[in-house]
């Protein structure tokens, strides 16, 4: 199975890629320190199913960042070779 591509503009990768580091680096950080530090025993349950949620997002995001990365690189291999012709 390949990775999926961002194959956009390199404006719209790079926008990408910044709302997607952003939106992953503090969902894995909030997830990971309520995790660390809950709030309280009484809500233990419903505490770990929301850093359950959290890391899944923050994850999920990164894995956008890769792409958009990955887009990025893309783009610039086609017009590297073009410049060759």
């Amino acid at each position: 199975m390949k990775f999926i591509v961002i194959r956009e503009s390199y404006l719209l990768n790079i926008l990408i890629l910044l709302v997607s580091l952003f939106v992953s680096f503090f969902s894995l950080l909030f997830g990971l320190a309520h995790l660390i530090n809950p709030e309280s025993n009484e809500y233990l349950l419903e505490g770990v199913i929301f850093c359950i949620v959290l890391c899944v997002v923050g994850i999920v995001f990164l894995l956008i960042a890769i792409a958009s990365i990955q887009g990025i690189l893309y783009k610039y291999k086609i017009n590297k070779k073009n410049r060759k012709e």
